[in-house]
């Protein structure tokens, strides 16, 4: 899913008039919602080229195209010689021979016929003619005598000149037009690829639907707020993965949470596990499922200026599995199906102090470079909805101790679907599993979409708190690792690949708790009645949005606001 949309498109064009009306809407089948930005960025080169840029919005997430209309490849410019036009041809007068030719109102044959009483009923003109009418017929034969030597001289005088005139003559030479200044792309892109025709643009007979392609009117109030709601609707499924290290004897989940401050109060083992499950990603500048609303599907990135970032190495001293606890980094998976969130809860205690004395020290430390990304002011915000983290302070945004808080009261959620969380659990003693307090770590392992208003499952917390599938991972002496799944049912104890009571070697764990997880989200959604699936919600949600915004034109009407710079908002829906 591209991060590209009309705010970021705006901010990076080097143009001072392009504004969120500049974009033209059209809907595709009932299910593709483009947007074409006809005005060049002003970032390229060649931007008298014809140039559109293009978001495609569909059921699979949305994408951006920048789309340009060359007629001479790219590297034209650096080998001119290859492309000069061809000289005019030099004209021949050698055109053949010229033969002069006597034409006749009749041919030939029409003299031999020997003439009848009819045709000398009528006299000739010599026989008619007296003195006096001899007298003007001689002056009008010397005019016209007079008139067609004058014509000859004409022609030959008008043959000379054009034989001392230079080729080709400026007069009457053909010069091609100027290059066009203003393109209609929205149009030729639509053009091109056949969406113009007289059948796209009519109503489906004996069918609700509507046409092929249909315009939309961004001038009405709320337009892009539904826009927003939409790119705020998951492309994939998301998960959730707790992750929790257990030793011998512990009952409570503070000792439990301790765990994870420092890397030497856990295995080795332990740590390579979290790493064979997912790549560490930043949660201030992660895109995706962050393991909670409050930071998930949105961007933050650095000035120009400021160093790359720099992975911290978990395996140092002072640094624990802790630094995945939501805070600034999460584990993070993802493939074309799903995408999963992999979360080390640690002490709230911690976290506060830790957060206060980062604060602390950015506010003492006069170099913006050396402080951490996470609690640096970001420069850009490429927001996939803006209403989504504007009414959070920083504390709910960086601190897993708001998990439980609720999500402030008027900003717009979609239904997420239903909870989908697994908790694992790294213990050391294999006979410390029933010992294990889930019902007092529940307040560590939310996602923040069980308090949405719209989330049906906020009226079964309770319930929920016995449906959360429990994997123990217990590392055996020999090398080796037991599996223990728990759960309320015996629903997820058959999940595969892992099953209760396997035995797995080191180098395949990772991939297979991994898996396994997304197999017991998925049945979990399958089994549940109120789930739907983010591309049957983002196909809603686009059919909401044609009927709301549907610009109804008549077929001369859609055709003209094509060529027109002021677009489709000059017509009422």
């Amino acid at each position: 899913m591209s991060l590209v949309n009309e705010t970021t498109l705006i901010k990076y064009s080097r143009l001072p008039t392009i504004n969120k009306h500049s974009f033209r809407y059209f809907v595709l089948d009932n299910s593709v919602i483009l947007a074409m930005l006809e005005q060049p960025l002003g970032n390229e080169q060649n931007d008298f080229f014809p140039s559109v840029t293009v978001l495609v919005r569909g059921m699979s997430g949305r994408l951006a195209w920048a789309q340009q209309l060359c007629l001479l490849p790219r590297g034209a410019k650096a080998n001119q010689k290859l492309f000069v036009p061809e000289p005019r041809p030099v004209p021949k007068n050698n055109v053949g021979f010229k033969y002069t030719v006597k034409h006749r109102p009749f041919p030939e044959e029409v003299d031999k016929i020997p003439f009848v009483k009819a045709d000398l009923s009528i006299p000739d003109l010599h026989e008619i003619v007296t003195e006096e009418l001899e007298e003007r017929h001689e002056k009008l034969r010397n005019g016209m005598a007079q008139q067609i030597a004058y014509e000859i001289h004409l022609e030959q005088q008008s043959e000379e000149e054009l034989k001392k005139r230079s080729f080709p003559d400026p007069v009457t030479d053909c010069k091609p037009p100027p290059p066009a200044q203003e393109f209609q792309t929205a149009r030729l892109f639509l053009s091109h690829f056949g969406f113009l025709s007289l059948e796209a643009l009519k109503e489906p007979a004996n069918s609700r639907l509507p046409p092929h392609l249909i315009a939309l009117d961004s001038t009405i109030p709320g337009f892009f707020d539904d826009i927003g709601y939409l790119d705020l609707l998951p492309c994939r499924p998301f998960d959730t993965v707790f992750i929790f290290y257990m030793k011998p004897g512990q009952k409570t989940n503070q000792e439990i949470l301790k765990n994870v401050e420092s890397s030497r109060n856990v295995q080795p083992h332990f740590l390579e596990f979290l790493l064979s499950l997912g790549w560490s990603v930043d949660v201030g500048r992660h895109p995706g499922w962050t393991g909670h609303v409050s930071t998930s599907w949105s961007i933050n990135s650095c000035d120009d200026g400021e160093r790359p970032e720099q992975d911290e190495v978990i395996s140092s001293e002072d640094i624990g599995a802790s630094i995945f606890n939501g805070q600034k980094k999460v584990l993070y998976y993802a493939d074309a199906l799903t995408e999963i969130s992999f979360v080390v809860p640690s002490p709230v205690e911690s976290l506060t102090d830790s957060l206060e004395s980062n604060i602390s020290d950015q506010d003492s430390d006069s170099n913006m470079d050396l402080m951490p990304g996470i609690l640096k002011q970001p420069s850009l915000t490429l927001e996939l909805f803006p209403n989504h983290t504007d009414n959070l302070n920083s504390s709910q945004r960086l601190s897993p101790n708001s998990r439980m808080k609720k999500l402030p009261q008027g900003r717009l959620v979609p239904p997420l679907g239903p909870e989908t969380r697994v908790s694992v659990v790294w213990v050391e003693r294999y006979d410390d599993i029933e010992n294990f307090p889930l019902s007092d770590l529940m307040t560590e392992i939310s996602t923040g979409v069980e308090t949405t208003a719209n989330s049906s499952t906020s009226l079964r917390s309770t319930t929920l708190e016995k449906e959360v599938p429990v994997i123990f991972i217990h590392p055996l002496n020999t090398g080796l690792f037991r599996i223990k799944i728990q759960g309320a049912t015996g629903k997820f104890n058959m999940v595969i690949p892992l099953v209760d009571g396997m035995i797995v070697s080191r180098r395949a764990l990772g991939f297979l708790v991994r898996q396994t997880v997304i197999n017991i989200c998925r049945r979990k959604r399958l089994e549940s009645d109120s789930y739907s699936p983010p591309h049957v919600r983002r196909k809603q949600k686009i059919t909401d949005i044609v009927n709301k915004y549907r610009n109804k034109q008549l077929e001369p009407e859609f055709y003209t606001s094509l060529f027109q710079e002021v677009g489709l908002k000059n017509y009422s829906s």
